[in-house]
């Protein structure tokens, strides 16, 4: 038997306003456990802007959501995670402006197709595998920078920011000069005290930046990314534009909050560490495993809209319906990884979908998981009496955040 989002709707009273907020131990939320622990996989979900949509939780309804082609992300949809109306004017900008012509977060195929495909090339598993010397010098950089400044350190600052926008300038091919203009517009994207209209200007000076490397990489070509989709001929300039703002903001703080709260968990897990360090071929399965057990994305960062009725789980969810997939969840449930409260290096993590899943997976998944391994083996190879300076002063991210990072991790060695 079937329950159709009609039936939801007369209990809209009950529906959570999911909170996004962890604890340092790394565990969900408490709406989110006590959600986990019902055993159904979708639930009533109240956006904070006051929509009614719902919320998957469970592995194999996120995987068929994720999957179907029938949940768009056509339309720009409510966000958990951001003040509503902030967010409104921003959008709307952002889609005068031309900046939402190359978010392949608001795509379906085929216009996403085409768009995955002009910067498929570098990030395919052979192209990244020949991009490792390069993240290897860029890692060893950053401690021998480490190393000179002596302890403490934060290593928010000083290992997972450096790397991360480093490997992202070499990637795409701009210069590690121009850093500081990616700070700017990260930290504008993430500081809830900025006003709409300073986020805009941010965000427009940033778009000039974009527009000036791109035709520079149209006068002088290089062997990077950027080059390479613009000599491609497959998208325009506006369109490479809004998608170098994407590829910028997105992959840079992902994989910075993957590197520091890596860090942060398996010191704080010395038993996984020691099997580690014991091992060194554990470090792709415990990549694997840290991506599902810390899955950095918070809820509400994949949400679709049903162009249809379809069916999940037994639930009908109606045409136009919201649809938020909790990555997080569907990491912890209890029906597809035993154990899944446990941080359990030796088991790997297969089947993880930190990285999403389906025609839409994080093209840079490949990129991730490669700065993770080799950041994290050069660090702890280099440092082997690496440890929390002052615990009481490792500081996480905020509700208002769409990723779950530590924002700073004092360490010693």
């Amino acid at each position: 038997m079937t329950r159709t989002a009609r039936d939801a709707t007369a209990a809209e009273d009950d529906a959570v306003t999911l909170s996004m907020v962890r604890e340092r131990t790394f565990h969900p939320s408490a709406e989110l456990e006590s959600l986990l622990r019902s055993g159904e996989s979708l639930h009533r979900l109240k956006f904070k802007g006051g929509e009614f949509g719902w919320l998957v939780t469970g592995y194999d309804a996120a995987r068929s959501v994720l999957n179907d082609l029938r949940f768009s992300l056509r339309e720009i949809p409510p966000l958990l995670t951001v003040e509503p109306a902030k967010h409104e004017a921003v959008i709307q900008t952002m889609r005068e402006d031309g900046l939402l012509r190359g978010d392949m977060l608001t795509m379906d195929p085929p216009e996403h197709t085409r768009f995955r495909q002009a910067i498929g090339p570098r990030f395919a598993l052979r192209s990244i595998e020949r991009f490792e010397r390069t993240v290897e010098q860029i890692v060893s950089r950053c401690l021998d920078d480490i190393e000179t400044a002596g302890p403490p350190t934060d290593l928010v600052r000083a290992f997972a920011a450096p790397i991360s926008f480093r490997s992202q300038c070499a990637l795409l091919g701009v210069p590690e000069g121009d850093i500081p203009m990616l700070e700017l517009i990260g930290e504008t994207n993430r500081n809830p005290a900025l006003s709409a209209d300073e986020v805009i200007a941010a965000t427009r000076e940033f778009r000039a930046y974009l527009e000036e490397v791109v035709a520079r990489k149209r006068r002088e070509p290089g062997d990077d990314l950027i080059s390479d989709v613009v000599e491609g001929r497959v998208l325009d300039d506006e369109e490479i534009v809004g998608l170098l703002v994407l590829l910028f903001v997105a992959g840079v703080e992902t994989t910075e909050s993957m590197l520091a709260t890596g860090v942060f968990a398996l010191l704080t897990h010395r038993d996984q560490l020691d099997l580690l360090r014991a091992d060194p071929t554990l470090m792709k399965p415990a990549a694997e495993e840290l991506m599902r057990y810390l899955t950095v994305f918070n809820v509400g960062a994949l949400t679709r809209t049903a162009t249809e009725d379809v069916e999940v789980d037994g639930v009908v969810i109606e045409k136009g319906a919201w649809v938020s997939v909790s990555l997080l969840g569907a990491n912890r449930d209890s029906e597809r990884f035993s154990r899944p409260g446990e941080l359990d290096i030796a088991r790997g993590g297969k089947g993880q979908i930190g990285f999403g899943h389906g025609v839409h997976v994080c093209s840079g998944q490949h990129l991730a998981r490669l700065e993770l391994r080799v950041g994290l083996t050069q660090l702890f190879e280099r440092f082997p009496r690496l440890a929390l300076a002052r615990d009481e002063d490792v500081a996480f991210s905020g509700e208002d955040e769409v990723t779950f990072a530590v924002k700073r991790l004092p360490v010693t060695w």
